[in-house]
C-alpha cells in the first residue's frame, strides 16, 4: 500500500512539473530569439559601424548624422563622446532590453543606447566636410 501511494505522489510531481514546463517554455524560447537576435545586432553594429569606417558628419539642428559607406544613422548630441586618444574610440552598447520589443524596433533600441567615443581631430575633420 505504501508502494502504490508513492507511486501515486511521484506521478502527480511528474505531472505537475511538466505542466508548468510546458506554461513557461514558450515564454524562455522567445526570449532566447530575441536575445539570439540582439546579439546578432549587437555584433553587426560593432562591426559595421566602426568609428574608422566613418565617413562624414552631419550636425543638424536636432542631432548628428554619421554617415558610412552604405548606411546613415542619426543619433543625439549626448550619444557622441570625445576622448584623447585613437586607442579610445569604440562604440559602447548598454541597455536592457525591454519586454514587448518587435524585432524591427531591436535596432533602433540598440543605436538609441549607444555612445560613439571619438577624437576631437577626427570629428573636426570630418564635420567640415559636409560644410
Amino acid at each position: 500500500m505504501g508502494t502504490l501511494l508513492f507511486i501515486i505522489a511521484l506521478l502527480i510531481i511528474v505531472i505537475l512539473y511538466l505542466i508548468v514546463r510546458m506554461k513557461y517554455i514558450s515564454d524562455f524560447n522567445k526570449r532566447r530569439t530575441v536575445r539570439k537576435r540582439e546579439q546578432r545586432l549587437k555584433e553587426l553594429i560593432n562591426s559595421a559601424f566602426k568609428i574608422d569606417r566613418l565617413q562624414l558628419i552631419e550636425e543638424r539642428k536636432a542631432d548628428i548624422k554619421l554617415k558610412y559607406n552604405k548606411r546613415a544613422i542619426a543619433v543625439k548630441r549626448e550619444q557622441i563622446k570625445k576622448v584623447d586618444s585613437s586607442d579610445e574610440e569604440r562604440i559602447e552598447i548598454k541597455y536592457e532590453l525591454p519586454d514587448g520589443i518587435t524585432k524591427e524596433e531591436i535596432f533602433d533600441f540598440i543605436i538609441e543606447n549607444s555612445n560613439f567615443y571619438i577624437t576631437e581631430e577626427r570629428y573636426n575633420n570630418l564635420k567640415t566636410q559636409t560644410e
